[in-house]
């Protein structure tokens, strides 16, 4: 086709010959309309200067219009005002559709665009009618889920929401000072496309109770008890999740013991002092249950009846993965089994666990200290009746053993109880993935609460305006408060939207942290648990299939036995 042709009806000519309609009719038509403009503007000099179009092109010319209309027009409800109007009427998304199913009846196209359901959603807001945007946006949200599916079986006429349509959502819903519903909009950024009622989810993340406390594990519903290695440190802990089924607490009266405060700062007891005395038993999901009494730094109740809570302990005795019979994987200095953190699912508090002291008997300090410091002060007396010497020697050689034992404790067996750095690289590579997962976490939730409070600036400053405006004052004051409350909340709007489109990457990251994660654990599990399974069945087929020939072979032979001893008896 050609775009410069000085005979405009050539082009209309060559337009109708190939019969489509494209941005290049389109320029014939606006080269057409500015020589008619020019026609009636400019005398005719001479007969022979312009070229009149051709009659036959009218009718192409309309084609091209009516194919063409529709590249250039996005918001069709917002050309449509009858359409939105009876629209704006219905409740629920479902009725909005069927209106517009029946409005474009013999059309092809019957879906919404994105621009559609923004109009759709502004309108309905400004109109009052909340619970048709609040249907439709969660009509939107729900076709993420049907975007893997076939076409066929895709019947959704909803685009996918965008970050554009949650905000009109928020915003309009500021503006009619529906705060609640507003913040759950927020909230459910990081469940879209995800089913209302979603019963798997991604599991809780429980840190170590080592410094620096990084991420361990991800616990999941179903899990109870699992032994788990600390890439960090590489020693193994067991964690134990499951629901509250009994609690009791019981405070602890501070005596104020000097000798304690002593110990502590010269740093022979490096533990806090227990506030208070726990008592929990914890129920996991396979049926099995425990006991644990902890104590606590603080009177803070760790949880609550019919809460889940994980607790971090010592591995048990022979309960180690390496399977190791001298030195265990367990942290130093402390017992098996023994409660050292507990995180509460529900709340998402962490706290550290010391040692409680046993019932009937106030902390202190340990009970063999001063029958030790009675036998070697008796020791050195009876010493110094037979050489005065010999006490000297006895210390320093106490001095010796101790400091020994001291550094032995503190600098080779912490080594010898690590797991190899072989053992820990898959847990390395997760629990840096955890990491990554609980920072983002962090600023996920700092930036839901920032979001949190411009929605509630944004609903006071609306209210503001309407107060302004149901006083009814015209005068330049409340003009001039007026114009500043409209600057300010534009300004909150601007901000607010800058933080949906940050809580939006977000999300993305740490679901795709959540992918990595789950198909390290999940899909790997499954493959180990799918192959064996594939093969035993596979040999037990084999293997009956191979009996079954036997025994057809068997039963042949026996027939011709048979046959042969007929044969033979009646000749």
């Amino acid at each position: 086709m050609q775009l410069h042709c000085a005979d405009t009806g050539s082009c209309c000519h060559n337009a109708r010959r190939t019969g489509q309609a494209s941005y290049q009719g389109l320029f014939c038509l606006h080269r057409w309309q500015s020589f008619s403009r020019n026609q009636k503007r400019v005398p005719r000099v001479a007969a022979s200067a312009t070229v009149p179009p051709d009659p036959a092109c009218s009718e192409q010319w309309d084609t091209i219009r009516a194919s063409t209309a529709d590249l250039h027009d996005d918001h069709k409800l917002s050309s449509n005002i009858g359409l939105l109007r009876s629209m704006l009427n219905a409740s629920t998304a479902a009725e909005a559709a069927d209106i517009h199913a029946e409005q474009c009846v013999g059309q092809q196209h019957r879906s919404f665009t994105a621009a559609d359901c923004e109009v759709l959603l502004r309108n309905s807001l400004a109109a009052g009618n909340v619970e048709l945007a609040i249907s439709v946006y969660q009509q939107m949200c729900s076709t993420l889920r049907a975007q893997g599916e076939p076409r066929e079986l895709c019947c959704s006429v909803w685009p996918s929401a965008t970050v554009q349509h949650t905000q009109a959502l928020v915003v309009g819903l500021c503006r009619l000072l529906r705060v609640s519903e507003a913040l759950s909009v927020i909230s459910s950024i990081k469940s879209q496309g995800l089913p209302a009622t979603d019963e798997v989810t991604f599991g809780h993340v429980v840190n170590s109770p080592l410094p620096p406390q990084q991420p361990l594990a991800v616990v999941q519903a179903q899990e109870g008890c699992k032994l788990v290695l600390d890439s960090n440190s590489r020693y193994e802990f067991e964690l134990f999740s499951g629901t509250v089924t009994s609690c009791s607490s019981q405070a602890l009266q501070s005596t104020g013991n000097l000798l304690q405060s002593a110990a502590r700062a010269i740093g022979i007891l490096r533990r806090q002092p227990a506030a208070a005395v726990h008592e929990l038993v914890v129920s996991a999901p396979d049926g099995s249950s425990r006991t644990f009494r902890v104590g606590t730094a603080t009177a803070d109740v760790p949880a609550q009846l019919g809460e889940r809570v994980t607790v971090v302990c010592a591995p048990g005795k022979g309960k180690n993965r390496l399977r190791r019979i001298l030195f265990s994987t367990s942290a130093p200095g402390t017992q098996p089994s023994e409660p050292l953190m507990l995180s509460n699912h529900k709340t998402g508090v962490e706290l550290q666990l010391v040692r409680a002291p046993l019932p009937g008997r106030e902390a202190g300090l340990p009970s063999w200290l001063l029958p030790a410091a009675v036998v070697l002060a008796g020791g050195d007396a009876a010493s110094g009746l037979i050489n005065p010497s010999l006490p000297l020697l006895i210390l320093g050689s106490l001095a010796a053993i101790g400091g020994s034992a001291v550094a032995s404790n503190t600098l080779l067996l912490p080594q010898l109880k690590q797991a190899p750095p072989s053992a820990v690289k898959v847990e390395s590579i997760r629990q840096q993935l955890l990491a990554q997962y609980a920072k983002l976490g962090d600023k996920n939730k700092e930036t839901m609460q920032a979001a949190g409070e411009d929605v509630r600036t944004l609903a006071r400053l609306s209210a503001l305006r309407l107060k302004m405006q149901t006083i009814g004052g015209s005068g330049a004051g409340y003009q001039a408060r007026l114009d500043r409350v409209a600057a300010a909340a534009a300004g909150i709007e601007e901000r607010l939207s800058k933080r949906l489109k940050l809580l939006d990457g977000y999300t993305r990251v740490i679901n795709m942290i959540e992918i990595e994660v789950e198909m390290n654990l999940q899909v790997r599990s499954a493959l180990h648990i799918t192959m064996p399974g594939c093969k035993e069945t596979w040999l037990w087929g084999f293997t009956g299939c191979k009996g079954i020939v036997l025994l057809q072979h068997a039963w042949r032979s026996i027939q011709s036995n048979c046959r042969q001893g007929m044969t033979s008896w009646y000749a």
